[in-house]
């Protein structure tokens, strides 16, 4: 397997890495932070029946939380390859041109596709997270690759 040096861009010059595919599911892939999840959405519920007394507030307040993570507990298939990013999950498919990604951010669990090259603190929910799994060095290829401009 090359290392992070051998996948430079320039490796790639002539041909494009092959398409990496895999499944992120947080829930599944990480059950000790599922379980602190789902015990603060009990716990936000639990706060709001406390705050309130009223019982339907605190499901529809635990409703919303998990709605706005919806990622968290949907399985999503991401694909890299010439055509850019391709995302499916509960059955629809979305593709993002690599055409509209404009700037990318490298985190130690993934990578942040953004479509603007500003920073403004708002684009951060404009763009995709791609979470690594275990391919970190594949999906890392992919952006040299078609993200960053050669090296003359």
């Amino acid at each position: 397997m090359p290392s992070l040096a051998d996948l430079s861009h320039s490796s790639w010059t002539d041909e494009p890495p092959p398409l990496v595919r895999w499944r992120s599911w947080p829930l599944r892939d990480n059950p000790l932070i599922g379980m602190f999840v789902l015990a603060g959405l009990f716990g936000a519920g639990l706060y709001v029946y406390w705050a309130t007394g009223r019982m339907h507030l605190a499901v529809g307040a635990a409703l919303v939380l998990a709605v706005a993570g919806w990622r968290f507990f949907v399985p999503v298939t991401f694909e890299l390859n010439a055509e850019g990013v391709h995302q499916w999950f509960l059955g629809r498919h979305r593709r993002i041109p690599w055409t509209e990604v404009r700037k990318h951010r490298v985190f130690p669990s993934g990578t942040l596709l953004l479509p603007y090259d500003r920073d403004a603190p708002i684009d951060v929910l404009h763009g995709l997270f791609l979470p690594w799994g275990r391919r970190r060095e594949e999906i890392l290829a992919q952006l040299r690759y078609y993200l960053e401009p050669p090296a003359e």
